[in-house]
């Protein structure tokens, strides 16, 4: 009789061990694993509880904080539609998005390894996030804004020597102060305000022959020799357009007036397998390592980097056309990358962490993607984009007393749609400090729609070098 009892007794406790130790383990042990399913509840609690992070730029100004009240907590963006939809939303009726939804675990400060932190996670306590701030510049930000404002495009401004991204505008945007009072009213808006348009993809048009362009040098052709640009040429039975006849041309001022025949007929010259060697360099088909999701670029639509390429779709995809498609971010990279000798670095949103008691957790350091192209290769196509300021193309992104490199590009999107704008830039030629990327979705000319708004977001960020911090 007490043999079984004692029998019950043991397993009565062996029982209770085991139940405690399965609730450690799922409370503490595997929390974040849970708390990333979908279908988990908690999270919503967890929302709920916890006082969740602001996020700042680099000035400390405040771009989404959590302000309370006696109607309760408030998720609120000082700055309404700038910083969208780069920042998103964060609502306990539709989830999350953007950089809310990227930076939840960091906010809700349920990525810190701790005792403390454990035990408050586990056992529901009140608590505060963390505090994140981004490498992004408000000034920047709104100079970017402001420019776009009314049109449907996308503004990108990295540091080529570091990879911080200083600004990234999309329009149209929305106010995510009122999300859920204008849930439909924002999701029926024309041109798609919650997609974020400097990770969309767009045929890139003439700013391709600066990738071009690199696979020329790589195959060791003479930039020096001239050639006659008759306004059209044929290659395999496809005609191939200027939009006029610009006489004989050397490398500079084929990039500098924008000669597609050139680079298509020095392209076909240089052989694909260089070409399409020389578009891996750069990131096309890769997976860009950032933050936010941004799809790679691709050559054609069946392979984002094929192995073979028809010889006229090859053609085309020399001067940014046929199926080619790159994102803005993408192109802003690889403008920092040439600006920066030819190294493409890491680029990054996230400046640093602090928690609350003002310790710093995590701080970004400057790491290196891609090795693109030599310090000569890079070299070359930077004196072709100075040409193009000075008197080429891009003329109309041209500084007083700032030598500006860039290059324009109008991309044909299909069918009776107008071309989109795009610029890319950097300045000051002989040392970059930063590296816009410009697209003005259908907006014509990139000298006349997008040239206009990288002048001013790079007037900005060399005002703010000069000591305005």
């Amino acid at each position: 009789m007490i043999g079984g009892i004692r029998k019950i007794a043991m397993i009565m406790v062996f029982s209770f061990l085991f139940l405690s130790l399965g609730l450690v383990y799922w409370q503490v042990v595997n929390a974040d694993t849970m708390l990333e399913k979908p279908a988990n509840r908690r999270t919503i609690l967890l929302e709920r509880r916890i006082i969740r992070g602001g996020i700042y730029d680099i000035n400390g100004v405040a771009l989404a904080e959590t302000r309370i009240s006696d109607k309760g907590k408030e998720r609120v963006y000082p700055h309404g539609e700038t910083f969208q939809p780069l920042l998103g939303y964060a609502s306990l009726e539709y989830g999350s998005s953007g950089l809310e939804a990227t930076l939840a675990e960091s906010l809700l400060g349920l990525n810190e390894n701790s005792i403390m932190r454990d035990i408050q996670n586990s056992f529901d306590l009140e608590r505060s996030g963390n505090d994140v701030i981004l490498t992004i510049d408000s000034r920047l930000q709104e100079v970017a804004y402001d420019g776009l404002k009314g049109k449907s495009g996308a503004v990108v401004a990295i540091d080529p020597r570091n990879g911080d991204v200083l600004a990234l505008a999309s329009q149209p945007s929305f106010d995510a102060n009122t999300l859920e009072k204008d849930w439909n009213k924002i999701l029926n808006k024309p041109g798609s305000p919650l997609l974020n348009h400097a990770f969309s993809h767009f045929p890139p048009g003439s700013i391709m022959k600066v990738i071009t362009s690199a696979a020329l040098f790589k195959a060791g052709q003479d930039m020096t020799d001239i050639y006659n640009c008759e306004g059209s040429t044929i290659i395999n039975g496809q005609v191939i357009q200027d939009g006029k006849a610009h006489g004989w041309v050397n490398y500079d001022l084929a990039l500098a007036y924008s000669c597609n025949t050139y680079f298509a007929v020095h392209g076909i010259g240089a052989g694909q397998d260089i070409f399409l060697q020389t578009v891996s360099g750069f990131g096309f088909g890769r997976e860009i390592p950032f933050e936010l999701y941004v799809p790679p670029s691709s050559i054609t639509k069946d392979e984002n980097l094929p192995a073979n390429l028809a010889i006229n779709l090859f053609a085309e995809s020399t001067f940014g056309q046929g199926q080619v498609m790159i994102s803005p971010f993408h192109i802003a990279l690889i403008t920092a990358g040439i600006a920066n000798n030819g190294e493409i670095m890491v680029p990054h949103l996230i400046d640093r962490v602090i928690n609350t008691k003002q310790n710093v957790i995590y701080d970004n350091q400057p790491e290196l993607w891609l090795n693109a192209l030599t310090s000569d290769e890079a070299e070359k196509i930077k004196s072709g984009m100075i040409l193009a300021v000075n008197e080429g193309t891009a003329t109309p992104g041209a500084l007083p007393e700032v030598q500006v490199a860039a290059k324009t590009g109008s991309a044909e999107p299909g069918g009776n749609n107008k071309t989109h704008a795009w610029f890319i830039a950097f300045a000051p030629a002989e040392d970059p400090q930063i590296a816009v990327a410009v697209l003005v979705e259908h907006g014509g000319s990139g000298g006349g729609a997008a040239a206009p708004i990288a002048k001013a977001v790079i007037e900005k960020a060399l005002e703010r070098k000069e000591g305005d911090v």
